[in-house]
């Protein structure tokens, strides 16, 4: 499995495939929900490339907000 390119998981997995075999592979990592197929550019899929301004530390994971909090219904 691939290395997580924006929290430098191990833990990256398969989450899907093309419907037509060996066009592309998706990639999702658990830690950081973190999503890429395996035909974007080097600066995407590869950790060493990645831009470090949008890495994140998995160990902060729980600091960060990960949905959008919903506003409070107007009247």
């Amino acid at each position: 499995m691939p290395t997580c390119p924006r929290c430098n998981s191990k833990k990256a997995q398969v989450l899907c495939e093309s419907p037509e075999k060996g066009c592309w592979i998706m990639y999702s990592c658990p830690i950081c929900t973190f999503t890429w197929r395996s035909t974007e550019p080097e600066t995407i899929k590869n950790p060493i490339l990645y831009d470090p301004r949008f890495r994140v530390d998995p160990n902060k994971m729980k600091d960060y907000q990960v949905h959008p909090e919903i506003a409070k219904r107007r009247k």
